[in-house]
């Protein structure tokens, strides 16, 4: 039986995706995945220099080709998954 409060999430953990929430002079603004809780997926920064944030996973999407925060599998830069 699937968890009803944590539905499956198409996002893997310390993936970059771009967050549709928040608008930055047109743009999305990145943020790297980190799980979902309660609904909402929380996010943190790249670089982690700033507060984590939360948003509805429907205004996500995965970047092309997708890619993984750096500083999270021991590699200084983002790349492909």
């Amino acid at each position: 039986m699937p968890d009803a409060q944590n539905p499956p999430c198409p996002f893997q953990l310390h993936e970059v995706v771009q967050d549709f929430s928040y608008l930055d002079n047109g743009e999305p603004r990145e943020g790297v995945f980190v799980e979902v809780l309660l609904g909402k997926a929380i996010l943190r920064p790249l670089g982690a220099t700033g507060p984590e944030w939360r948003v509805d996973p429907a205004l996500l999407r995965a970047l092309d080709p997708r890619e993984t925060a750096p500083g999270t599998g021991g590699k200084p830069r983002r790349r492909s998954l």
